[in-house]
């Protein structure tokens, strides 16, 4: 269970991964996430959580003392990594301004050794500072946690993690924390899943598909199956999970509920259309292929019943 201190903090997020955790598609767990957000040490510990909750012999509460909860909230689990200026620092290793390719190249030498757990690579910027606590329930730190960007993480080390972010072995998770996705080179942001982490504010990012829903008040059967067809190949081409996919359409409507909260008529259609969603979802987890998943839950959008 993850902490609920984050669900407070970061909503969207927390039910997002809780409902994910709970379900037999936990082996579709991302395999990059960026969490864009101000507060970089809340999305570095709510990385740390989805960690601990994946790697936990027993019965998951915060409070659960097995060896692997043990490790990762003394920050020394052997695959759940810190990736920074002073973490993660293979023998030869000087630089001490940004992420060094050397680094990127000693992650992909990790991954070539079997491991029995699920692996986390964080990456954030730091350096060495004052011993500090944190309201989380993990030891005191000695170093920052600071937003990613492209000085710190620039093309070059983009580059050679590109091929372990794409093609990770099973049971592994890079996590990157930025302000805003526009920080982290396009290569790297094209393959992960981005959550939103400002307090308040946290929505799966739907910019990707909003755009392929301007005639979404005006769906006949053709634009349906035209529409599903769409996102079918948007699906395909960025390799993504359609899972995440109708999440990000829930997110999507959401906030056009919510500036349209007032009108009784689109509210009503913006609440059925959810439920279709939510079911369509369930679906997903007996295994139905996508294309009749897309087309079912737009036609019946399109009907409206």
């Amino acid at each position: 269970m993850i902490n609920e201190l984050f669900k407070t903090k970061f909503p969207f997020a927390y039910n997002y991964f809780s409902v994910l955790m709970e379900t037999e598609n936990i082996k579709k767990f991302p395999q990059s996430i960026i969490f864009e957000g101000a507060d970089t040490k809340s999305s570095y510990y709510f990385a740390l959580e989805l960690a601990r909750n994946l790697n936990c012999q027993k019965e998951k509460t915060k409070n659960c003392d097995c060896t692997d909860c043990k490790w990762i909230k003394s920050y020394t689990h052997p695959a759940v990594n810190n990736v920074s200026q002073i973490h993660f620092k293979p023998d030869g290793d000087e630089t001490k301004t940004q992420i060094s390719v050397k680094q990127a190249r000693e992650i992909e030498k990790s991954l070539t050794l079997s491991s029995d757990y699920h692996r986390f690579f964080i990456f954030f910027s730091s350096s060495v500072c004052e011993i500090a606590n944190n309201e989380y329930g993990y030891s005191a730190i000695d170093f920052s946690i600071e937003p990613l960007d492209i000085q710190v993480f620039n093309l070059s080390v983009a580059n050679a993690l590109l091929k372990s972010v794409e093609e990770p072995p099973e049971n592994t998770t890079f996590v990157f924390l930025a302000k805003s996705k526009e920080d982290i080179l396009s290569t790297i942001v094209s393959r992960s899943q981005v959550f939103k982490l400002s307090c308040g504010v946290n929505v799966l990012d739907y910019s990707d598909i909003s755009v392929y829903l301007n005639e979404y008040f005006s769906l006949d059967y053709v634009k349906a199956l035209n529409l599903a067809d769409t996102f079918l190949n948007h699906i395909k081409t960025n390799n993504l999970n359609i899972e995440n996919i109708l999440n990000k359409l829930i997110a999507y409507l959401s906030d056009i509920l919510k500036q349209n909260s007032s009108n009784g008529q689109i509210a009503d259609k913006i609440n059925r259309d959810i439920k279709f969603i939510a079911n369509a979802i369930r679906h997903t987890y007996a295994n139905m292929q996508d294309k009749i998943v897309l087309e079912a839950l737009f036609l019946r959008i399109a009907r409206g019943y």
